[in-house]
């Protein structure tokens, strides 16, 4: 949604030091939060639509999926491999879900902006591996969740994972 005007709030300093924390562990800026929360609340009580607002702000559209894969985690002492599966993909990054109760969520809080993503693709047997960002940490009704961007992509696994895409 264009953003084509500028509206200022006042507010308590606890409020907005709560935010500010909030903005942090999701990962975003504060505005990037408050915008969230205003089109989550204004399409919850249906004032807006999604259509309206064209929620979808991604440069690449992700595919609904669920797939098996590994997260790599490396440490200054050891590497970690955890089990999880892709929700959602897109040729940019990925959605990736952990079991509950995974050990995993206690890793990412410490702060870990980068790990490895592993997969098989279904087709071909094909596995891609690629460098993440994390980009956002979700947690809700018991699962976590960490949104990632794909980095360092190289050609070859560039052509694996569009061909793969266009077959969803």
């Amino acid at each position: 949604m264009k953003k084509d005007i500028v509206y200022s709030i006042r507010m308590n300093v606890l409020v907005r030091d709560a935010l500010k924390r909030a903005a942090i562990k999701e990962r975003r800026t504060v505005a990037s939060l408050l915008d969230k929360i205003i089109l989550d609340y204004l399409e919850g009580e249906r004032y807006l639509f999604p259509f309206d607002t064209d929620s979808e702000r991604r440069k690449c559209q992700r595919r609904k999926i669920t797939l098996p894969a590994i997260s790599i985690i490396k440490s200054d002492l050891k590497t970690d491999v955890f089990p999880c599966v892709i929700t959602d993909i897109a040729i940019s990054g990925a959605l990736i879900n952990y079991p509950i109760g995974s050990p995993v969520k206690s890793i990412f809080m410490n702060d870990i902006k980068t790990f490895i993503l592993s997969f098989k693709l279904p087709q071909t047997g094909d596995e891609l591996k690629f460098q993440c960002a994390v980009r956002r940490l979700i947690e809700e009704n018991g699962e976590f969740q960490v949104g990632a961007i794909f980095d360092e992509l190289q050609d070859v696994t560039l052509d694996k994972l569009k061909d793969y895409l266009s077959l969803l």
